[in-house]
């Protein structure tokens, strides 16, 4: 079996885009967040208006000629940022399209044993809601844009993503809910495992700030309603705490083959020994009060990587500051580590950029990482 490591990451957060910028506000712990404001809507009918979003986002600053994709989705732009940032991160030589849609290459990678697989919960809401009400309002197709569907597919990022960066190896977009770019990150492990790829670009994209899916959270009432503290209303396994908040952004992250990332002489932060993969098959929403599924998947991972529970040095953990999920992560901490998970460190990204759903398993792993190579929790 090949070996897999992790030669470059990503991040377009809330907190900084760039791994210098974003690590420099982890480490502060340093979140942003505030009260939303979308156009022409109530928001007394929100329980929730407490928000992460990206301020003033310009792909002009990062790609030098970003033109085809002023009309992509609000995701597919952060997934084809947190690609370019990820490959420039790994020591790749690259250059943006400038003519046509296949004139960007990257150097010294074999374009075709090289994929992309990245995870997204949902389809584009800011393309396929816009183009929704325009055919409803004209009763048909008339004022639709040619590209309105293709753009509000949610394997748009991947799709534009391998044709901006002449990726032609495997490419696929997973959606599972909150855990979409973590099953992402996995299966780009076991297909370079395997031999089937030499190179897997992973991780996760969403941009769910829309009124819309804000809307459905909120009618959940898995919100945090901390409207008049927006900057403590994430507040994972606080006694206090009351929802999650609503974030985007991408994490994506470069995925080699041990041997491929040695050959070049590439920056190594991280190994990956083990992934575990269950289901509670019980309730949409709501996690199995039991664990016992959670708990398999921990399981899973140890035994495939070989270590013991005592070996783990740091739990990030998914703690998305809900009523639900909290207590039963955990007890599922517990019962895998006994009394060391009293020992071991534990925390949650999302207090300080909320949840990213899609992309939140490839920022939290981007965290745990760049974690591991500085040496700070």
């Amino acid at each position: 079996m090949n070996r897999v490591v992790v030669t470059g990451v990503g991040p377009v957060s809330s907190i900084g885009i760039g791994k210098e910028e974003f690590w420099a506000c982890a480490q502060e712990g340093k979140g942003h967040f505030r009260n939303v404001d979308f156009p022409d809507v109530d928001m007394e009918l929100y329980r929730s208006k407490v928000c992460s979003p990206i301020e003033s986002f310009d792909l002009q600053s990062y790609l030098e000629s970003p033109r085809r994709l002023r009309r992509a989705a609000r995701a597919t732009q952060f997934t084809v940022l947190g690609t370019f940032l990820a490959l420039q991160d790994a020591g790749f030589s690259m250059k943006s399209v400038a003519d046509g849609p296949n004139s960007s290459e990257i150097f010294d990678i074999d374009a075709e044993r090289a994929g992309i697989i990245v995870g997204q919960s949902m389809d584009n809401p800011d393309t396929s809601y816009s183009a929704h009400s325009l055919h409803v309002e004209h009763r048909g197709p008339r004022r639709l844009k040619p590209m309105s569907l293709p753009q509000s597919n949610s394997n748009a990022g991947a799709a534009l993503a391998a044709q901006w960066f002449g990726l032609k190896g495997g490419n696929m977009t997973i959606a599972t809910a909150c855990s979409s770019a973590t099953h992402a990150l996995a299966v780009a492990f076991l297909i370079i495992r395997s031999g089937i790829e030499e190179m897997v670009i992973s991780g996760g994209a969403d941009a769910p700030i829309h009124p819309f899916v804000m809307s459905g959270f909120d009618v959940l009432q898995a919100l945090s309603s901390r409207n008049h503290d927006p900057a403590g209303s994430s507040r994972p396994f606080d006694r206090d705490r009351d929802g999650f908040v609503m974030g985007e952004g991408a994490g994506i992250l470069i995925l080699e083959e041990l041997e491929h990332a040695r050959s070049r002489n590439a920056d190594i932060y991280a190994e990956i020994v083990g992934i575990g993969m269950t289901a509670d098959a019980f309730n949409i929403v709501a996690p199995d009060p039991t664990g016992k599924s959670a708990v398999r998947a921990i399981r899973k991972a140890l035994d495939m990587g070989g270590i013991s529970a005592k070996d783990v040095e740091y739990i990030n953990a998914h703690g998305t500051a809900t009523l639900l999920n909290d207590p039963n992560e955990s007890y599922v901490i517990k019962t895998v580590f006994g009394d060391y998970a009293y020992k071991v460190p534990i925390s949650s990204s999302k207090s300080y950029m909320g949840h990213t759903l899609g992309a939140a398993g490839g920022l939290e792993a981007i965290v745990t990482v760049l974690a591991m190579d500085h040496g700070v929790v």
